[in-house]
């Protein structure tokens, strides 16, 4: 009974598949060696795990800023970053060691550290120019946010500084700080979270939503990232915000003919205004991409 209890509560080892939850000193566990980005809701660092010496990213939730977005998008009831990423176990997903509270009070999460660059980068750099290399990573792009579907959950923030491509052209999905359960509760309407130019138009239209706004917006990373444009005008004025509600997407044949006919349609469904019009499932959409490629 006593080996049950500690199985339960006592335990820091956590289950097979699922990091550790710990307090822990981070000034004594980590040496930090860079600031690596640093966001509304937190502070990420290239560090090194004393434990172990593995460089990892470790990244620092700032509390009174997720207490407030908490607040706005009504996500009381909302499991915490660390306890979804660690859910969300995929080749094209960052990995998740370890999450908990600090001594001081933060959460924390421990990742590993992806050596690479952003889907935004890859694009304004032109680093590639072969069309099959840029559907190999959209693929794999895409294979990621299936598997964050796949594991009960809906992204909220798909945008191209979300994948990382490493210099083996392996990329991964990162950041869920705005990950919500896919279920009833967080279809409601009114959480309107994201980055802008990616939202799709039931969230703006405050409607119920469901994991296609992740489709939407992955089709849009996906049309920028074919096209150099997106489906619609990302000013950020009012005048944009209307034509995102009412105006059709900007058709990608205009955006960029000399794609294939093949991939225009597979573009036009991922950015479909109405959910019900759109690409349904992830899950087959890399293996559409793939099929392109080859």
């Amino acid at each position: 009974m006593l080996g049950k209890l500690k199985e339960m509560f006592g335990s820091h080892q956590g289950t097979a598949g699922r990091p550790r939850q710990s307090r822990v000193n981070l000034d004594k566990r980590f040496t930090i060696v860079a600031e690596t980005a640093q966001g509304s809701m937190s502070k990420v660092y290239r560090a090194v795990d004393n434990q172990n010496g593995r460089t990892v990213c470790l990244k620092l939730q700032i509390p009174d800023k997720n207490a407030a977005a908490a607040a706005r998008a009504d996500r009381a009831q909302r499991p915490d970053e660390g306890e979804i990423a660690s859910r969300i176990q995929h080749p094209n997903v960052v990995r998740t060691f370890e999450y908990g509270v600090s001594s001081r009070g933060e959460h924390f999460m421990v990742m590993e550290f992806v050596d690479g660059v952003s889907l935004q980068f890859l694009r304004e750099t032109r680093a590639l120019q072969e069309l099959g290399d840029k559907l190999e990573i959209l693929a794999q792009a895409a294979e990621g946010l299936a598997a964050v579907h796949a594991a009960g959950f809906i992204h909220h923030d798909i945008n191209p500084r979300n994948f990382l491509a490493d210099r083996d052209r392996s990329v991964k999905l990162i950041d869920f700080g705005l990950t919500v359960p896919n279920t009833p509760t967080f279809h409601r309407p009114g959480n309107r979270t994201g980055t802008l130019n990616y939202m799709a138009p039931e969230l703006l239209r405050r409607e119920p939503t469901d994991e296609r706004l992740d489709i939407f917006a992955f089709g849009a990373v996906a049309f920028e990232f074919l096209t150099d444009r997106l489906p619609f005008d990302s000013s950020g004025s009012l005048g944009s915000m209307i034509q995102r509600i009412n105006a059709e997407p900007l058709d990608p044949v205009r955006a960029n003919p000399n794609l294939p006919p093949a991939l225009h349609e597979i573009l036009r469904k991922l950015t479909a205004k109405r959910k019900d019009q759109r690409w349904p499932r992830m899950e087959a959409l890399p293996a559409a991409l793939r099929a392109l490629r080859d």
